[in-house]
């Protein structure tokens, strides 16, 4: 009797401890499977400490090397000590001068393939077609024709040539009011388009600046690195420049003659980053950049007008004869160039020309 009484209390035993689990087995929350869509995707993002650094090529020379009537120079100087200021460091660009990292045309192609980060200088028509209507002669009147229609951030050619770069996978940040181009040679004064008819004259390539020269003179296309030296030997006679760059260059020391023929304005004062390098930036960054880039050519337009007004008397202090045209003899230069429009509508593109044409002719009212 002692067993079976002792079974079934063990019996009993068992079915409360059964029944003690099941009541606290009601009140455990059982978790679910995590499957991938319940788990929250944070997207990346870029630390404020990171560091952009650019590299930045160039035609012109530093103002460390060439002070004097280099206002390229000194702009670019001063837009690489805004973007390390402004951007506290964030990001800092190296720029490389005096043509080290090749010519302009070589240095916008490497931007287009993401080769170099950025540009500072005259996009070429070899590289773009469109890009040559900026050489198209006598375009603008004065530098205030200039900052009115392309250097200034609304100015309507600016925007239009920002969506040429686009096309080139290459932002453009700020045009320069740059510079108006004379005539230098070795020979003798230079009034009218027949007096360079027996001169051997360097121009650089651009399809409008070849259809300009060719057919009034021996045009030669010839390296900007050779002209001092092609001067030297004879091999030149002259060349289309501006009284700034003869006096930095110091071609004064070979020949004697200045004009101030004012034939083209050129689109030289650029700053143009490549899309990968402007794309990779924050916003905050690209608004740093954009309004450095504009206080810097305020900077250009400062220091070109300034020495514009100086070069001339300098030049004529080392002995240089510096001639200004008389109006007819200015207007021969004009109508030359006129007899030329048609020619350089197809060289640069009808469409291009006409859209640039018709927005210059509405400037004017």
């Amino acid at each position: 009797m002692a067993t079976r009484k002792g079974f079934r209390s063990l019996i009993l035993a068992l079915i409360a401890l059964v029944l003690i689990n099941l009541s606290f087995g009601c009140n455990v929350a059982v978790t679910p499977p995590v499957t991938p869509s319940d788990t929250a995707v944070t997207p990346p993002v870029t630390p404020s400490d990171t560091v952009y650094k650019l590299k930045l090529g160039t035609i012109y020379n530093s103002p460390v090397t060439s002070p004097s009537f280099n206002a390229w120079g000194a702009s670019l100087e001063k837009f690489v000590a805004l973007v390390k200021e402004k951007t506290g460091g964030r990001v800092e660009i190296t720029p490389y001068y005096s043509s080290v990292l090749g010519a302009n045309d070589e240095m916008l192609q490497q931007l287009r393939r993401g080769e170099l980060d950025a540009f500072y200088g005259q996009p070429m028509s070899t590289v773009d077609p469109r890009f040559g209507v900026f050489s198209v002669p006598y375009l603008f009147a004065d530098y205030a024709a200039v900052e009115k229609l392309v250097a200034s951030k609304d100015a309507p050619l600016f925007k239009l040539a920002q969506t040429w770069m686009a096309d080139k996978n290459a932002y453009l940040l700020s045009s320069g009011v740059a510079v108006f181009r004379g005539f230098f040679n070795v020979k003798h004064r230079v009034a009218t388009v027949s007096d360079v008819r027996n001169l051997k004259v360097r121009i650089y390539e651009d399809p409008v600046v070849n259809l300009f020269w060719k057919s009034i003179c021996n045009a030669q296309v010839m390296a900007f690195s050779e002209v001092y030296t092609g001067l030297q030997t004879k091999t030149i006679d002259g060349l289309e420049f501006a009284a700034t760059s003869v006096l930095s260059s110091k071609y004064y020391d070979l020949g004697k003659y200045y004009s101030n023929i004012n034939w083209q304005w050129t689109w030289g004062a650029n700053l143009i980053l490549s899309t990968k390098a402007w794309s990779q930036l924050p916003d905050d960054l690209k608004a740093i950049l954009s309004d450095c880039a504009w206080q810097a050519m305020d900077v250009e337009k400062t220091e070109e007008l300034a020495n514009g007004a100086k070069a001339e008397s300098a030049l004529t202090a080392q002995g240089v004869e510096v001639y200004h045209l008389t109006t007819a003899e200015r207007q021969t230069w004009i109508d030359y160039a006129r007899s030329l429009d048609s020619k350089m509508r197809d060289a640069i593109g009808p469409a291009t020309y006409d859209q640039v044409m018709k927005i210059i002719k509405d400037s004017q009212g």
